[in-house]
């Protein structure tokens, strides 16, 4: 289970909250604006005066509290002392430091909280001061040279000691607090530039180094570094054409062309929500013309990637191999900063993105108590939105986003989410930063993840259990790899992206693998309550055998559940293994209500199946991780294209949410029909949507047959959605190279009256006996381009 807390502490703490900490203690009064400020960012670390008598506040003070006091216990007071904590005496690396300063700042938080156990405990705060004085005049001060991760010296410590600064500012004194700030401005003295390096900031980053002088203005009084700090946000409000921030089309990428919404993203996110509340009605308040984006960057970048509260792990980048960052943790950590963000919003979206916060809360039962781990503060606003009979949650609507600047497509709705993580000559496959995600090496060659009510398919150690030569969706090659081999590589081949129009999308990617001459095309069409895969032009000449795995799904703790094909019931036990031929359908029971797959495969394929139970550790995938061994087991299923294939092909189609009875219905009379899956075209037709969806893989004059009768033609590089009913004909079309500095031209074999509405870029030349159109995708970056025909 994601980490609980014990309820058996909450009764204990309830009495300490009661009673109030230690007599006598009386934390000083705001004397200024710079007071008060200092003071609202106290709150946000410790909650304030928060409800006496609030269990879920009383356990989180308890635990704190309780690690606080373990630190405490194994502090170092010695005259002779090297280090402050045993088990962080190694100087050459400068996680020792950060990591110091937050243990002292998670000592201060505990000093500092009403209701804890250790307020305002003398004892307590001469360890603190001792402690922040040890790290300044031997670590961390003005005369010294950064070493080892400029992170640590230029974000990571100072963040924490000023933190720990604002906790017990009322014991510094002017002397010792004016050390501590010229510690901070000799390493972060413009919160736009990298010291020792001539980059400038961005995105997170940016957002980070911005908060780091924001707090140390108003520590020093100092409205100028205030207003430095400040002013250091403007540049990310904007959207960015390339390299790190926030896309117009959603995207979000750091260190150059990593998808990392959720990750880089919610540290932004968090960031950002921190320093707009806490300047808010202040002299230094945020007024900048594009601040509006930000509170957009909920709808378009965090709400398609969230789903019932778990951030998608595509766009989490190396964050996945963390164990205590597992998807819904950092979901929560982003619906918290979305909650922090509406307190600074205009009310229209101060309303929206309470809305949004409260539908979320409510639909994540993963966690026994939801509130379980987070800060105080976030706890009572959190509340305060979910008791607000005024607040209605969002509807659980169909979203279709394609995301071109980073490689990503997703499809939700009320059942299930659909999410494809791609790569490309643009977009890396994956991200280890050399100590962490060590083997994500397939995580960008097309995997694909399936939410649904089994909320913690992809918690629960999932990472460090999975076979990563195995991820649902990729074709791969079955040589092993070395960990970190193929980090930030991008792939040969620009054609990866996606076009989308209402609840249907054709996704496309030509591929290429690590250590491996295999190549192949891909394509995923989303058609709302099913997902059509194919794949085409696999080939390799690497005398390995290559995969394409349909599936790897997580099973329930005993490993047990019920998988059927063709109507046959397979083993249960661990360890079966079967290649089945002649394979039409197949269904596995979920580990949940609302949690079954179905699985079509219209040609009839031999399908390898295979149920395991496997065991790692975090250890395995970042170096940084418990070597604690994690068991978890798996049935996955697999088109096995045998050794040096040419020209290889699949096709399945995926159907969330269906028993085995309801998945026999559809494989005896489907709705979905393969047009085409060829090396020049891969179509699909939805019989249920009128939706003909498909995928131009060259820039040649190509058309798909409908019947035996050519329908849709493009002379160009395309994905394609057409929609047909009786009285209208929509047409949706992208680029997914990026790099057509002219236009698309399309055929379709109808007729048609009149537009009723086109986008800016697409032209009619012909509306009968054919239409014709042009679609011009000049500098598009593979956004898609819409017009819809009256019949």
């Amino acid at each position: 289970m994601i980490h609980r807390l014990c309820a058996a502490k909450i009764g204990m703490v309830l009495l300490l909250v009661l009673l109030s900490g230690a007599a006598g203690f009386q934390p000083a009064q705001a004397s200024d604006e710079f007071d008060s400020l200092r003071i609202k960012w106290k709150n946000l670390l410790t909650g304030g005066n928060y409800p006496a008598g609030d269990p879920d506040i009383a356990a989180q003070v308890a635990v704190s509290a309780e690690t606080a006091g373990g630190y405490w216990a194994s502090l170092d007071k010695s005259a002779g002392r090297t280090f402050l904590w045993p088990d962080l005496a190694d100087w050459s690396a400068s996680k020792t430091m950060t990591a110091s300063y937050n243990r002292l700042k998670s000592l201060a938080g505990a000093y500092s909280t009403p209701g804890s156990s250790l307020y305002g405990s003398a004892e307590l705060g001469s360890d603190i001061v001792d402690g922040l004085d040890w790290m300044y005049s031997r670590i961390y001060n003005e005369n010294k040279s950064q070493s080892d991760n400029w992170w640590d010296w230029q974000i990571g410590t100072p963040q924490a000691l000023n933190d720990a600064a604002v906790l017990v500012y009322d014991l510094l004194g002017s002397v010792r607090l004016a050390n501590y700030i010229a510690a901070v401005d000799k390493f972060v003295p413009d919160p736009t530039k990298r010291v020792n390096s001539t980059l400038t900031e961005t995105g997170a980053n940016r957002s980070d180094k911005a908060q780091v002088v924001t707090i140390r203005g108003i520590l020093g009084k100092t409205g100028g570094k205030l207003a430095q700090g400040r002013d250091a946000l403007s540049q990310i409000f904007l959207h960015v054409t390339d390299g790190d921030g926030f896309y117009r089309d959603g995207s979000f990428i750091q260190h150059t062309n990593i998808a990392y919404t959720a990750s880089y993203g919610r540290v932004l996110l968090a960031g950002m929500s921190r320093l707009l509340y806490v300047l808010s009605g202040s002299s230094w308040q945020v007024t900048d013309a594009n601040l509006g984006n930000v509170y957009n960057w909920v709808q378009d970048s965090f709400l398609p990637v969230i789903y019932k509260g778990a951030a998608m792990d595509m766009v989490r980048g190396r964050a996945i191999s963390r164990q205590h960052q597992q998807d819904h943790e950092m979901g929560r950590d982003i619906v918290a900063s979305v909650n922090r963000l509406s307190l600074s919003a205009p009310a229209a979206k101060q309303a929206e993105l309470k809305s949004l916060v409260k539908a979320w809360v409510q639909q994540d039962t993963s966690f026994g108590s939801y509130y379980a781990g987070l800060p105080a503060d976030d706890i009572i606003r959190l509340k305060s939105v979910l008791n607000d009979s005024a607040v209605s949650p969002a509807p659980a609507g169909q979203l279709t986003k394609i995301f071109p600047k980073m490689d990503r497509a997703v499809q939700r709705g009320p059942a299930f989410a659909f999410g494809i993580s791609m790569s490309s000559s643009r977009i890396a496959r994956y991200e280890s930063g050399g100590t962490e995600n060590l083997r994500g090496w397939h995580t960008g060659d097309g995997m694909t993840y399936l939410y649904n009510g089994d909320l913690t398919q992809f918690s629960n150690d999932y990472w460090p259990t999975v076979n990563p030569y195995r991820l649902p969706g990729t074709t791969v090659d079955s040589g092993a790899l070395t960990d970190n081999q193929g980090n930030i590589s991008t792939s040969a081949y620009n054609f990866v992206g996606g076009a989308s129009s209402g609840n249907a999308a054709a996704v496309g990617m030509r591929f290429s693998g690590i250590g491996t001459d295999l190549t192949g095309r891909k394509s995923w069409f989303l058609l709302g309550d099913k997902v059509a895969a194919l794949g085409t032009g696999i080939s390799s000449a690497s005398g390995r055998k290559i995969e394409t795995i349909v599936e790897n799904r997580k099973l329930d703790s005993g490993g047990t559940n019920g998988f059927t094909v063709n109507g046959g019931a397979k083993p249960g036990q661990t360890g079966w293994s079967e290649s089945m031929a002649g394979v039409r359908w197949a269904h596995l029971a979920g580990s949940t209500v609302n949690s079954d797959i179905g699985y079509y495969f219209p040609q009839l394929p031999s399908i390898d199946g295979l149920r395991e139970t496997r065991t790692g550790s975090w250890r395995n995938i970042n170096k940084d991780g418990p070597t604690t061994p994690v068991t978890n087991s798996f049935l996955s299923l697999a088109f096995n294209h045998g050794i040096n294939p040419s020209n290889a092909s699949y096709a399945y189609v995926l159907l969330p949410g269906r028993t085995a009875s309801q998945t026999l219905s559809y494989a005896e009379n489907p709705d979905l029909v393969v047009l085409e899956n060829s090396n020049d075209a891969q179509a699909v037709q939805d019989l249920s949507s009128h939706v003909i969806a498909a995928n131009f893989w060259n820039n040649i004059t190509k058309s798909v047959a409908v019947n035996g009768t050519d329908l849709l033609t493009s002379g160009k590089q395309a994905l394609v959605v057409y929609t047909e009913t009786s009285a209208e004909i929509e047409i949706a079309a992208a680029d997914p190279t990026q790099t057509n500095t002219g236009s698309i031209p399309l055929q379709i074999n109808r007729s048609a009256s009149a537009v009723l509405a086109a986008d800016a870029g697409v032209t009619v030349t012909q509306l009968s006996p054919v239409i014709k159109l042009n679609v011009n995708v000049n500098k598009a970056n593979g956004t898609t381009f819409k017009i819809r025909l009256q019949k």
